[in-house]
């Protein structure tokens, strides 16, 4: 996987021409505003060494893959050939092959998860504090402390109102962003209006919500997690965080489009790895477990092949 990630060459992917480009400092000021001291960092030991935009890839999968690969065995022991599956399926791909900066941070968040729901929260709160200095928004992660890991009846109708109400706030295209201080938030705000302004939005912002199939399985997946969290949860206790946090994914798909197409579908990315547990608990609901782990694995393939074609027509048309 190391290899596939980080010898493709740039251009076969979404933004690696774009991190050629950062790599060797030929960037728009806005974007070079938003970029991380660590990503700088390792560009300027790569320069240094007059290596190619390859030794940058290689360099961010080691280090998400080694961070991914531990925290997957740690949250699905029983089933850790599916939750592989489901990874690769798309997360891989996204993170290892397109975000980069994003995947190291997502990695660590997932170590977050694991550490938050055993109670080790000082280690949960390291995690995403490291996360930070890859990817600025790794700084939202810190939504997790103000979670229980319990489902209330009340808590299940607030979740379960998100998509709808959130469906229709998406394709009103409203602009939250005027009802939260920009002192709040330094300069980042400025920065994503001037991307919106500018057309930046175009080139970054992905595959919309109404195109993507893979978020519209999600929706199915969280509707369904909900309904099952208890049965669910005796298999997977990492169940019930997992609902929330794909919660707070979808609130920023949903709440912040109108503002940020990029920010919006880049932080449900970041929440939504938060699905790669769901995917694989759901194997649980499903007997005999042969059956459950034929099912998950075919919708892993279909993700798979989806996901392909959804980075295969962005290539030809974003």
């Amino acid at each position: 996987m190391i290899l596939i990630a980080g010898l493709r060459e740039p251009g076969s992917t979404p933004d690696s021409d774009g991190y050629e480009m950062m790599l060797h400092g030929n960037t728009d000021e806005i974007l070079e505003e938003a970029t991380e001291p660590s990503f700088s960092f390792i560009c300027s030991i790569i320069n240094s060494l007059s290596l190619g935009v390859n030794a940058l890839f290689l360099t961010y999968a080691t280090i998400s893959i080694a961070i991914h690969l531990p925290v997957l065995w740690k949250l699905s022991k029983d089933f850790s050939f599916t939750i592989l599956t489901v990874y690769i399926s798309y997360y891989f791909m996204m993170h290892e092959m397109v975000q980069i900066r994003a995947g190291v941070a997502v990695g660590l968040f997932l170590w977050a998860i694991y550490f938050y729901v055993e109670k080790k929260k000082m280690a949960a709160l390291a995690c995403i504090l490291i996360g930070i200095l890859f990817h600025y928004s790794a700084a939202m992660g810190l939504v997790l402390f103000g979670l229980r890991n319990e489902l209330p009846k009340w808590q299940k109708i607030v979740l379960y109102s998100i998509i709808p109400i959130g469906i229709v706030v998406y394709f009103s295209n409203v602009d939250i962003s005027y009802l939260i201080p920009d002192s709040l938030i330094g300069n980042k705000l400025t920065i994503y209006r001037e991307m919106r302004d500018k057309g930046l939005e175009d080139e970054l912002a992905g595959w919309p919500m109404e195109r993507n199939l893979l978020i519209w399985m999600n929706f199915v997946l969280y509707y369904a997690c909900i309904y099952y969290h208890e049965y669910l949860s005796k298999y997977c206790k990492y169940v019930v965080i997992a609902i929330k946090l794909q919660a707070v994914g979808f609130c920023f798909l949903f709440f912040v489009h109108g503002f940020s197409s990029v920010l919006g579908n880049r932080m449900n990315d970041y929440f939504g790895i938060a699905t790669i547990i769901l995917w694989t608990a759901s194997v649980c609901a499903i007997t005999p477990k042969f059956v459950s782990r034929i099912i998950s694995n075919s919708i892993s393939t279909l993700r798979f092949v989806t996901s392909m074609l959804l980075y295969a027509l962005s290539l030809l048309y974003l």
